[in-house]
């Protein structure tokens, strides 16, 4: 049976990619989130119109904040996209969704909040996981030397298929016309090889036949060096391979491979196209497998197989834990970046009530912070559709990002929406840290 993971963040031999491995129960689900553009918004007579439009599945429910403190509202979804008009002279708002629940393990609800300002975005292109698709994969493998697995991306999602031959079937994928990827694997899971079939309508039962795999699917190599690695660590990589066409392939190294690393793998050119891109994201480990403090990661961007060179952001030097309460406040992370970029401070919370795991993501912007240095998750579990508060004596989980550079980055800086796909040129660093309390 094929195991279910995200193309995106499948790999976590480094910690650092997400480092949610205390809550490795989220590596199985899409974060719900987006990148802002640039100010599209209309000004009309009240004041300035944010507008919000939606790929993939619809959410459940959105609302709406005018200003810094104002209450959240209810908004109707009319077709893909809302829109909502601030007060004249009021600059700062809020947008809050949430997408349907999906069933996995368990069922999953993810809420996401983006806190904002005009002069940031006025313009919110967001999406949900629509996972109703089943494909039927025909592959050959097999004259690829090493090769014992493949991994099926469709999309931003992969599945596991094993063995180097055959037909095998995957179910709970995207639905939608995209990219769609399968890469061979050694048993220690390097990418070893990879194929690209370019925009195949997935739907409930698609069928998909890869020609045998030769010699010329193989993978390259280009040379990829990090700077700033903090005092006793090496560095590594992770590299996604991003197509025009939606598609964001993981293409992991050897769980076995020395560090520090000093390559990255690049696609043969007849699997490329004009408008791919590598996605490169650099972190480093300390002598004894774990992370700096903080996190300290950068991704950058190349348009063709070529050196990469990432500085990273420095690491944390002091601990920042929240006071625990069902809707924590978190202190906003100095992250010491040496990027361009707005700088947005965001969180994560998890919990679990019966049978469903709630998350939710806060993304903050500096510009509507202002001088403030802390920021509160908001309770939007009285508004209808939303996520039920945290039960008192439960466990919550948190994640605390900062994060700067280009594009802005609403959203997790690795695994944006599921459904919405970054874009070159990237230079972007964050820093994190993580946790867990009892609910009071």
């Amino acid at each position: 049976m094929a195991s279910l993971s995200s193309c995106l963040d499948r790999d976590s031999r480094f910690p650092f990619t997400c480092s949610l491995s205390v809550i490795a129960i989220v590596l199985v689900t899409a974060f719900a989130s987006g990148c802002g553009g640039g100010a599209m918004g209309t000004t009309g007579a009240m004041g300035t119109t944010v507008t919000a439009s939606f790929s993939g599945a619809m959410p459940s429910a959105v609302a709406y904040q005018a200003g810094t403190a104002g209450q959240f509202q209810e908004l109707a979804l009319s077709g893909s996209s809302v829109s909502f008009t601030l007060p004249e002279g009021t600059t700062a708002y809020g947008f809050a969704y949430i997408c349907p629940t999906f069933l996995a393990v368990d069922s999953y609800s993810n809420e996401s909040i983006i806190q904002a300002t005009t002069t940031d975005t006025t313009s919110l292109p967001l999406a949900c996981p629509s996972l109703s698709g089943n494909v039927s994969a025909t592959f050959d493998v097999s004259a690829i030397p090493g090769a014992t697995q493949t991994l099926l991306c469709e999309g931003y999602w992969g599945n596991t298929m094993f063995g180097t031959s055959g037909v095998q079937s995957v179910s709970g994928v995207p639905t939608g016309t995209f990219d769609v990827a399968l890469v061979a694997m050694a048993n220690n899971n390097a990418a070893l090889a990879i194929q690209i079939q370019r925009g195949v309508n997935v739907t409930s039962n698609t069928s998909i036949a890869f020609p045998p795999m030769t010699a010329a699917d193989e993978l390259g190599s280009a040379p990829a060096s990090i700077t700033n690695v903090p005092s006793g660590a090496t560095a590594g990589f992770e590299t996604t391979y991003q197509t025009s066409g939606g598609l964001s392939a993981l293409l992991p190294v050897s769980y076995t491979t020395g560090l520090p690393q000093s390559t990255y793998p690049t696609v043969p050119t007849s699997q490329s196209q004009a408008g791919d891109f590598y996605l490169i994201n650099a972190g480093a480990i300390l002598a004894d497998g774990q992370l700096p403090y903080g996190s300290p990661t950068a991704l950058v961007s190349s348009n063709t197989a070529s050196a990469v060179t990432a500085a990273l952001p420095s690491p944390l030097n002091s601990s920042i834990e929240p006071v625990a309460a069902a809707f924590p406040t978190f202190n906003v992370i100095a992250g010491g970046f040496t990027v361009t970029g707005t700088v947005v401070d965001s969180s994560f919370t998890q919990f679990q009530a019966s049978s469903t795991v709630y998350n939710t993501y806060t993304y903050v912007t500096e510009t509507w912070l202002g001088t403030n240095t802390t920021f509160t998750v908001p309770d939007l579990s009285t508004l209808p559709g939303f996520a039920p508060a945290p039960p008192s004596g439960g466990l919550e989980f948190w994640v605390l990002y900062s994060t700067a550079g280009t594009p802005l980055q609403l959203g997790n800086p690795v695994q944006q929406s599921g459904v919405e796909f970054l874009s070159s040129p990237i230079s972007v660093q964050y820093v994190q840290t993580a946790g867990a309390f009892t609910v009071p």
